[in-house]
């Protein structure tokens, strides 16, 4: 290749297949293609789902890098002189003058006739240079071709890879969930049977005060009627002897022996309540401190055996976690949604299970549209505005049942699936023997993959609706795609006696 061919190729490398320009602060998309930054921010600004201009792959907007290699190149290319854009003469041997017309094999020397016939090359394998570059071109297109082919083993491994790494993070995810679902379980009998016990203890207080408030009441009463008695004989010490001896020979009074009805200041059924909640509160408390002083034990040895197993590096990013208050979960358990459902469903009193046992044909013409026909569909809840969300469902069924699991974006009040552009449903149609990744748009081509479990996990921010067997923890099917409102977990059934379970 000439000089001014290579340059030309170089400027070819340079180029903006936008502008076709010399690229100004060049930027590579997702694809590898590179554009100027300003041209390429122009194309994806006009379309609601860009794609690259040369191979209509999408674009992701957020994920332009810089390129400084060919940023520097095309400097340099700009830089240069225009005399160097010129044709050169054709190299020659600098001892005989001539021309080049041969190849040593041995030396990796360009020759010309008299260099070849000399002493020094003539028991050399010597070949006509275009002979010899036929040669090696032989050699490099078979060496492209080991490197193409460990280039598509790469892309595939990487592939994989991304995959089982996504299913990791559902994985992780949905571990999260679980720990903060059972923790906030535990909270919430620990706070109920706390009300418990302090309005128990609260009612034998008030209970306690009434019972004060009677015997004070009968003390102060008898106490009243006594002292009556005995300022009444204290006044008749006072009369004269004469009348002293008459009221007294006639009156009753002296006779009279006052009892003192002593009321009791604690009822015994009170008393007993409060004995029986003593011995209650020692046996919960009792109960509570074995389960904090095993809980403590328990976490100690978990964390020291965690952090002895991380290598230094890894210990740093822990700590550093921890500093950071960790990462909080941008998600809470799904449930269905009742209210958005086919009127055939039935539902379980926590709204983790959906049944279809009979399908009554009259009520379906007299409530709306189903939403994806032939299938009686229910959203799940809550939705999923941005950050991750991860469930997994279970599919019971007789033979030759039939049910859809994915997401689907929010609709207008009465729209179908089906009548709407762009997509709005990134799903897997489930039977008993196999699975099928579809969109409102398209189907995709069926796997021979039998589910009994399937996970589902939502990157909003990056646009990842990934499917996963639940059991397995193998990978199934991603949809990658962007999303520009609210999407929600879909579940459908289209077999009666089918039910779906949902978990968390």
């Amino acid at each position: 290749m000439t000089s001014i061919e290579r340059v030309n190729k170089l400027l070819e490398d340079v180029t903006c297949p936008i502008c076709m320009e010399i690229l100004q602060n060049p930027v590579i998309i997702d694809c590898g293609h590179n554009f100027c930054l300003q041209c390429i921010n122009q194309v994806v600004q006009t379309k609601e789902n860009p794609q690259c201009p040369l191979c209509q792959l999408p674009v992701n907007k957020n994920a332009f890098r810089p390129n400084k290699l060919l940023a520097s190149l095309a400097e340099k290319i700009q830089a240069m002189d225009p005399a160097e854009f010129q044709p050169e003469e054709e190299p020659r041997c600098q001892k005989h003058k001539e021309k080049y017309h041969y190849f040593c094999e041995k030396d990796g020397e360009f020759l010309c006739l008299l260099c070849r016939d000399s002493k020094d090359h003539k028991t050399h394998q010597v070949t006509l240079v275009e002979e010899a570059a036929k040669n090696y071109k032989v050699q490099i297109e078979t060496e492209v071709q080991i490197l193409g082919q460990k280039d598509k083993k790469l892309i595939k491994e990487k592939k994989e890879s991304e995959e089982a790494i996504q299913v990791f993070r559902a994985q992780v995810h949905l571990e999260k969930l679980k720990v903060f679902e059972e923790f906030k379980n535990v909270r919430q009998r620990l706070e109920e049977k706390e009300r418990f016990l302090l309005s128990r203890l609260s009612w034998l207080e008030q209970e306690g005060v009434k019972q004060i408030e009677e015997y004070v009441t009968d003390t102060e009463g008898q106490l009243t009627t006594l002292r009556e008695l005995t300022r009444s004989l204290e006044n008749r010490l006072q009369a004269p002897s004469m009348e002293l001896l008459e009221r007294t020979a006639y009156d009753d009074d002296l006779s009279k022996e006052f009892n003192f009805h002593n009321p009791t200041p604690v009822p015994m059924n009170l008393e007993k309540k409060i004995t029986e909640a003593k011995a209650r509160h020692e046996s919960i408390i009792k109960s509570l401190k074995k389960l904090t002083d095993n809980l403590k034990t328990e976490g100690e040895e978990d964390k020291s055996a965690f952090l002895n197993s991380l290598d230094k590096k890894d210990l740093e990013n822990w700590h550093l976690l921890q500093k950071n208050n960790l990462e909080l979960l941008t998600s809470v358990p799904m449930t269905l949604d009742s209210t958005s459902a086919d009127p055939n469903l039935t539902f379980s009193q926590d709204l983790k299970k959906a049944s279809l046992h009979v399908v009554d044909v009259t009520s379906n013409v007299q409530a709306k549209p189903r939403q994806f026909f032939p299938f009686h569909c229910v959203r799940g809840s809550p939705g999923l505005s941005s950050g991750h969300g991860v469930w997994e469902v279970e599919i019971q069924g007789p033979p030759g049942m039939l049910g859809i699991v994915g997401v689907v974006a929010e609709l207008p009040q009465g729209s179908q699936i089906q009548n709407s552009e762009p997509c709005c449903l990134w799903a897997l149609r489930i039977s008993s023997s196999r699975c099928q990744p579809i969109t409102n748009c398209r189907a995709q081509e069926n796997l021979p993959i039998s589910l009994r479990k399937v996970g589902v996990y939502v990157d909003y921010d990056h646009g990842d609706v990934v499917f996963y067997d639940a059991i397995t923890n193998k990978h199934i099917y991603t949809f990658q795609t962007s999303f520009n409102k609210q999407v929600f977990p879909l579940f459908g059934l289209k077999t009666p006696r089918s039910s779906i379970i949902l978990s968390p």
